[in-house]
């Protein structure tokens, strides 16, 4: 799986998740400064998106990457780019993500927190309601017994807030769900 990560004025990441023999999930990241990049376009058929260097070196991603609008958003007025009706077609069309309320989701993967739309939902709204919950207690969850929940680590100012969204879990059903997942987790 490829991914886009870090994703800022002066750099971005470009990763991706293996596996080894034995199953174990293998990262391997390449950052990449926007100064280094020459162009970022879609291909014809918009099913993936080519970024080029200049130094010759290219990547192709999967029109769905995860982070794929934000890089987007973040592309200086340097780096060559014909797609700008289709990219403003884009962004016309975000949807809000039931996780985060960020109006972040296109082609049902959200753009700031990476969750899925299609995981969450459920024709039983009880079941899609859990769903979203599990989904929010694992995006605010923290990692050791003392640390602070960050309420605004998700929050991206090249996407607006959806004014409906709604937290639905509590900030003690958040501790709970951290102290039984993550905190004896070893990062």
């Amino acid at each position: 799986m490829i991914y886009l990560s870090e994703i800022n004025d002066e750099y971005f990441t470009i990763g991706e998740i293996s596996f080894n023999e034995e199953m174990e999930s293998v990262f391997s990241d390449k950052e990449i400064l926007w100064e280094d990049v020459k162009s970022i376009q879609f291909s014809k058929s918009k099913d993936d998106v080519n970024i080029q260097l200049n130094n010759g070196e290219h990547f192709h991603l999967p029109s769905d990457t995860s982070g794929l609008i934000s890089l987007f958003k973040n592309m200086p007025a340097s780096v060559a780019n014909s797609d700008k009706e289709y990219i403003e077609q884009i962004y016309a069309e975000l949807s809000s993500c039931n996780v985060c309320g960020n109006i972040a989701v296109w082609q049902q993967q959200c753009n700031v927190c990476h969750s899925d739309q299609n995981d969450v939902k459920d024709n039983n709204p009880a079941v899609e309601l859990e769903n979203i919950k599990e989904e929010q207690l694992q995006l605010f969850a923290t990692y050791e017994e003392n640390e602070a929940i960050d309420w605004e680590f998700h929050l991206d100012p090249h996407f607006k807030r959806d004014p409906n969204w709604k937290l639905l879990v509590t900030e003690e059903e958040i501790m709970a769900f951290s102290r039984e997942n993550t905190w004896d987790e070893e990062l």
